[in-house]
């Protein structure tokens, strides 16, 4: 799993998740401010809700989305 920063215990955000039962290791705040849930906390949850999330380890992740999307090329065909 890919290391994030850790969320400033200060930060009122994170008091009120901390509050609301998720871990630190459940998120993160982005440079933009909103919050990130890790792949720890997706695994914890134990499923996918469709939201394309970006650490998603269940194939609907941004990335994954692109990937499925992305043409397929064979090989053997002539250019």
């Amino acid at each position: 799993m890919a290391s994030h920063p850790k969320p400033p215990a200060d930060d009122p955000r994170t008091k009120q998740l901390l509050r609301l039962g998720y871990a630190l290791e459940d998120f993160y705040f982005t440079p933009e401010g909103h919050v990130a849930w890790t792949e720890a906390y997706h695994l914890k949850r134990g499923y996918c809700c469709q939201s394309g999330c970006r650490h998603c380890p269940y194939g609907n992740s941004p990335e994954d989305r692109k990937r499925k999307k992305a043409p397929r090329i064979d090989p053997a065909e002539p250019s």
